[in-house]
């Protein structure tokens, strides 16, 4: 029935084209909103249907897509592959996330910090540390949660992406 299949890739298209809102419209709830995406089967997906240039206005500031945006053709003029070499949702080369805890750090009327615990398995084991914790650095833009920033906050090595973006 090359109707239902119209309809069925309609529907999919649109679940992808449409801001990440979530029916409580809390930065928490914004942040959530995002990892059921990324967490979703097996937790391999990533978020590269987010971070990806086409998506970026969708979730993140202006702001932080210009930045975005003009690193990333500065590597392609230069024919280098940019900035951000690997899956920031998921602060990895091969995402393996299949269960997230999202804690508020920080919260005003129009800013936030929500801090994401990362785990490789669906189910917690007694003692399981986190494989990574990221802090996502929220504004309120246009009348919605958009990410300004992130930053992994556990290991010896943290980053920022607005820091990763500004390295020449």
């Amino acid at each position: 029935m090359p109707t239902r299949r119209f309809v069925l890739a309609a529907a999919a298209a649109l679940v992808v084209a449409t801001p990440l809102r979530a029916a409580d419209d809390t930065p928490e709830a914004f942040v959530a909103a995002i990892y059921a995406r990324v967490t979703a089967g097996d937790g391999t997906a990533g978020g590269a249907d987010i971070t990806g240039r086409e998506a970026r206005a969708r979730s993140f500031t202006r702001s932080l897509v210009s930045v975005w945006n003009a690193a990333d053709d500065k590597a392609e003029k230069d024919g280098d592959i940019g900035p951000v070499e690997f899956d920031v949702l998921t602060d990895s080369q091969d995402p393996e996330v299949r269960r997230t805890t999202v804690d508020i750090v920080a919260k005003k009327p129009d800013s936030a910090v929500i801090r994401v615990s990362l785990y490789p398995r669906k189910q917690a084991r007694p003692g399981e540390r986190p494989a990574s914790v990221l802090d996502f650095v929220l504004k309120r833009e246009d009348g919605a949660w958009r990410i300004d920033d992130v930053k992994r906050v556990s290991r010896s090595e943290p980053w920022s992406l607005r820091g990763l973006l500004a390295t020449p």
